[in-house]
């Protein structure tokens, strides 16, 4: 039987994008295969879990919550887990699952689309990363990922230039022209890191020249000390 590993599974407040606040059931799968310098998600350990074993552990929660979200790392580097495992799942129980992504791995996602309800769907931003473009990644993922709820969220720094900006609303404009579009500033301590207030609001205004719906969404979860 397949197997996987993740870092922790809890019960929290969704802390970023258009669902924040909403009570879910995390599970975090370690690995991501990228290198944001942004990052703050890092786990160094892992348990082992099988399908079955994480099965049950959902069923422990027994308080209202609104859905499942699979998050990272990068849960679709494990693919062939999480198929099987909500294959599984739902022939049974009628929970909404909620995928937190980096956008990227687009065939992935096609084998497991019919069984996810909610994507987050990262853009990963080359002036904000550090890392080379994923434009012709992130727009056949997101053709994939229009199927189901879906939003498109990218963390934005005081290196995140204006170009990429205006690459990322073309994308999503063309292939999801009504998914909604959240801007995260960096969360960070460091001054010099954080984006000025003048260049959100201008990266916001070309985002809305594009879209009809785009907010601006700090991680909410470090501000009120959420898990």
């Amino acid at each position: 039987m397949k197997e996987a590993r993740i870092s922790e599974i809890f019960l929290s407040l969704q802390g970023e994008g258009i669902y924040v606040g909403i009570p879910q059931v995390f599970v975090r799968f370690y690995g991501c295969g990228l290198s944001c310098v942004f990052c703050d998600t890092n786990p160094d350990s892992y348990k082992i879990f099988k399908r079955d074993a994480l099965i049950s552990k959902l069923l422990e929660y027994k308080d209202p919550y609104h859905s499942v979200s699979l998050t990272g790392g990068e849960p679709l580097v494990q693919t062939d887990f999480i198929e099987d495992f909500l294959r599984e799942y739902k022939k049974f129980y009628k929970k909404q699952f909620y995928l937190e992504t980096n956008g990227i791995l687009y065939k992935k996602l096609s084998r497991v689309i019919e069984y996810i309800d909610i994507i987050a769907m990262d853009f990963k931003l080359p002036s904000s990363t550090g890392m080379k473009a994923f434009w012709e990644e992130h727009e056949r993922f997101l053709e994939i990922a229009r199927k189901k709820k879906t939003f498109v969220k990218t963390i934005v720094t005081a290196r995140t230039e204006s170009k990429d900006i205006i690459r990322m609303a073309e994308i999503t404009k063309k292939v999801a022209p009504h998914v909604p579009v959240v801007l995260q500033p960096v969360t960070t301590l460091i001054e010099s890191e954080k984006v000025r207030s003048k260049d959100l609001e201008h990266f916001r205004n070309i985002i809305a020249s594009f879209m009809p719906r785009i907010e601006v969404i700090h991680q909410v979860h470090k501000m009120i000390g959420a898990r």
